[in-house]
């Protein structure tokens, strides 16, 4: 079931998800999707803004794009303790932009129009269950013997999706496409759920060549 909105998503955005065997916990995959992002950020010179869902992401992705592209002032990485506000100028000063971010980028800021329209997120943001808030809600499900992955794991990722995927049109002549770079969706029976909460089709894809032309001719 869609949402109801104000905005045309079907023809404002594009929702692009990776069918993929790549196991999204190995660090070659973040050396895969590190390489696709420095060949789309080549190609298409508009912003893109990659969520992450840790720090320790962040570092990988770091670490491997300036192996790819070197002294590239153009992409900012979100470490500890780096003011949010000071990332956003910095990112705002280029019109091709990347910044990696995570946690507070995935709701409560606002990059209308040209200021956001390439959104990447990395990976599905599940709460992590060994946090002691995240097992005591699973231990309440339990007791209530439901599925604690599906009725409350899933869901609460969904929510923080839809936040994360809301960062991209915010008025009603914004464009932007996002790409859902976690090849769970597309393997994992829960995906289709996930999916399906949000406003717009998605499209699989499985090359990066066959993505970029297809933004390339959606952002023209």
């Amino acid at each position: 079931k869609k949402y109801l909105s104000p905005y045309y998503y079907n023809d404002q955005t594009k929702l692009f998800v990776i069918q993929s065997e790549s196991n999204i916990n190995s660090p070659d995959y973040i050396k895969k999707i590190s390489s696709d992002i420095i060949e789309m950020h080549k190609t298409i010179p508009k912003r893109i803004l990659i969520l992450c869902t840790s720090f320790k992401q962040i570092l990988e992705f770091e670490k491997n794009i300036k192996q790819l592209y070197p002294n590239n002032e153009n992409i900012l990485f979100q470490t500890k303790g780096k003011s949010k506000d000071i990332l956003l100028s910095e990112y705002l000063n280029n019109k091709n932009s990347i910044l990696f971010g995570t946690n507070t980028f995935w709701e409560g800021i606002d990059l209308p129009k040209d200021k956001l329209e390439i959104l990447v997120i990395f990976k599905l943001p599940f709460s992590n269950p060994s946090d002691p808030f995240v097992q005591a809600n699973i231990d309440y499900y339990l007791s209530k013997n439901l599925n604690p992955f599906m009725s409350y794991q899933v869901e609460d990722t969904i929510l923080k999706l839809k936040q994360g995927f809301g960062r991209l049109i915010r008025s009603t002549d914004d464009m932007g496409v996002c790409i859902i770079t976690d090849p769970r969706i597309a393997k994992k029976k829960y995906g289709q759920n996930i999916l399906n909460s949000l406003p717009v089709e998605a499209h699989l894809y499985s090359s990066n060549h066959v993505l970029v032309n297809e933004i390339k001719k959606f952002l023209k």
